[in-house]
């Protein structure tokens, strides 16, 4: 023992050993867990991030449906490629059958099973409007590039879509009607959410312009026509509107059997899935003089996508738009990703109400308030079928 030493020192020197030791410890267990945590969120944050797809990939709709799935492999290819976000985007494909029951099954797989934050669809409106409530429960973005029915537009805030609403295409075709002075029409319509949609826009226009109006519904699946198509010959119409709202086959099948009963001088028109290139394989003589809308062409803006697309898949989209539209959606997804740093759907949300204008492949637009698309411009045309070919006619 050293005699020089001051009482307690040796305490004091003990103790204060003892912090150091103390202090050394935790800094050794703070700074593992630390580097830890910072290990587990570097692996986390490199993990692919989910993205969900309900549309119709069998039946009658089928055709659109594979578009959209082209579409968006076509873009994350692009996206993924380019690594812009450090993190791969993967998407999983669900059937919604072009109807809000299986549409609803395949969503609640997609958010409770696959965990997915943001699901591109549905294709056809019934599909949308049937997940809308269980993406909004589960703060889901889900987003649809073609869904049209006026409905959507109060779905909710958690949905979007890059398409125009019914309410502005169904008031386009039927005005157009009314300018060639039409006095009588009768509506055939399906009976989906689509259709429904379109039909009590037309039905307003069609009657505040004095016309007379007859009204027919099918169920989607069917394939003869020809009870109502009596019905609507005894009415004797000037015109005839098909409203149909799954697949562009009905159109081509209900016109060959107005046709087959002999109703020649009647004027028929359709909506915008007359424009799909295989109804012409029905009955070519038959669709002559048929009268469809359909949104402007954008084949000029689109052009070196079309190109990618018949390149990759060699074929045509069953629609230019509905390709168009889904193409930007994912890019707008991934922009809005990559400002969030992530698939948070509530800052996702926040991005797509204020997103900036996007310079998109058919035009420039924004998404308004509702989550509908604010498009500048007369965006409906016309067309009509002369010598086998659609021709515009305004």
């Amino acid at each position: 023992m050293d005699t020089n030493q001051p009482v307690g020192a040796t305490e004091t020197s003990g103790s204060k050993k003892l912090i150091i030791g103390i202090v050394v410890v935790l800094v050794i267990i703070f700074g593992g867990y630390f580097y830890f945590q910072n290990r587990t969120s570097q692996s986390v944050s490199t993990e692919p991030i989910k993205l969900g797809f309900v549309g119709p990939l069998t039946g009658d709709a089928a055709v659109y449906g594979e578009t959209e799935k082209n579409t968006i492999n076509l873009a994350l290819q692009e996206i993924n490629t380019g690594n812009e976000l450090n993190r791969k985007l993967e998407v999983i494909y669900e059937d919604g059958k072009c109807n809000g029951k299986d549409a609803v099954t395949a969503a609640q797989k997609l958010i409770n099973v696959d965990k997915v934050k943001i699901i591109l669809g549905g294709f056809c409106s019934a599909e949308t409007l049937g997940v809308a409530p269980l993406a909004e429960e589960n703060k889901v973005i889900l987003f649809s590039s073609f869904s049209s029915s006026p409905a959507i537009t109060n779905a909710g805030d958690y949905i979007f879509r890059n398409s125009p609403s019914d309410a502005d295409v169904a008031r386009a075709d039927a005005e157009f009607i009314v300018a060639q002075g039409v006095k009588t029409i009768a509506i055939i319509t399906e009976n989906t959410d689509y259709s429904q949609g379109v039909r009590g826009v037309m039905r307003r226009v069609f009657e505040q312009g004095g016309m007379t109006v007859n009204d027919e519904i099918f169920n989607s699946g069917e394939k003869d026509f020809r009870t109502i198509l009596v019905k609507v010959k005894s009415f004797n119409p000037q015109a005839i509107y098909i409203n149909v709202g799954t697949s562009p086959a009905i159109v081509g099948v209900i016109v060959k059997q107005i046709r087959e009963l002999n109703m020649g001088n009647t004027k028929i028109f359709s909506n915008y899935l007359a424009s799909n290139a295989d109804i012409l394989s029905v009955n070519s003589q038959a669709m002559e003089r048929l009268v469809y809308s359909d949104f402007k062409d954008v084949t000029e803006f689109v052009g070196k996508l079309l190109e990618k697309y018949k390149a990759e898949f060699k074929k045509d989209p069953a629609h230019v738009l509905a390709m168009a539209a889904r193409y930007d959606s994912v890019y707008i997804i991934k922009n809005a990703i990559k400002q969030c740093n992530g698939d948070s759907s509530d800052c996702i949300k926040k991005y797509l109400y204020n997103m900036p204008e996007y310079n998109g492949t058919f035009g420039k637009y924004r998404l308004d308030s509702n989550g509908d698309i604010l498009l500048s411009g007369d965006f409906i045309i016309h067309k009509e079928i002369k010598n086998g070919k659609p021709v515009i006619i305004r």
